[in-house]
């Protein structure tokens, strides 16, 4: 009787710790690239997903998810004009 007791005491302890390890967690908040005019990512089929930066021309990895940056541009908005030198100046008139 007593080991039927310790059973039944054991299963009650186990299905209360199963369901604190399972239970659902917070969606994790979508990163700073994915609305990002330089970032590249790539979705996987399981739900992961891989972030690329092009800034500056070359790629980077990024291994963790991005809450600032420095360079990030939204992708809604419009090219900046390029700033530069002119090989000739016109004359107003």
């Amino acid at each position: 009787m007593p080991t039927l007791i310790f059973v039944l005491l054991f299963r009650a302890i186990a299905a209360g710790v199963g369901t604190f390890i399972r239970r659902p967690r917070d969606a994790k908040p979508k990163p700073l690239c994915s609305e990002c005019a330089f970032a590249h990512i790539q979705y996987g089929a399981c739900g992961r997903l891989t972030v690329a930066c092009t800034f500056g021309g070359s790629v980077r990895v990024m291994k963790i998810d991005v809450l600032y940056c420095t360079d990030y541009r939204a992708r809604i908005q419009p090219p900046r004009p390029a700033l530069g030198f002119v090989s000739e100046i016109r004359i107003a008139q």
